[in-house]
């Protein structure tokens, strides 16, 4: 079971996967199913969970994500991200810009 840190952790996590799925302005439905797949594994509160399924069916963004508490795990953020871009078979050049903008904002150097 998650604890309320992990919770918070990694609902800011699905909040920058999601921004993360939509940077090439597309979602296909293998980044969704890995996103509520994500979701699931790491027992995200049903709230939670129904929110991110809306987010998916509307184009709805979430909000921005707490960066401050993802640099704390940084380097499982990056995994994550990378795991979430090579879910569709497919990296385009916005999501290696998005990727590369990711390590910026957590702090991490080339």
């Amino acid at each position: 079971m998650t604890t309320p840190t992990d919770d918070r952790f990694y609902i800011e996590l699905l909040k920058l996967l999601l921004h993360v799925a939509w940077s090439d302005d597309e979602l296909k439905s293998s980044e969704a199913q890995a996103l509520i797949g994500a979701a699931q594994r790491w027992k995200v509160p049903l709230p939670e969970l129904q929110r991110l399924e809306r987010c998916l069916e509307t184009g709805e963004p979430l909000p921005a994500p707490n960066l401050g508490l993802l640099r704390q795990r940084a380097d499982e953020v990056l995994a994550t991200v990378r795991t979430l871009i090579a879910s569709d078979s497919e990296v385009h050049f916005s999501e290696e810009e998005m990727l590369a903008q990711i390590r910026e904002l957590l702090g991490l150097s080339s």
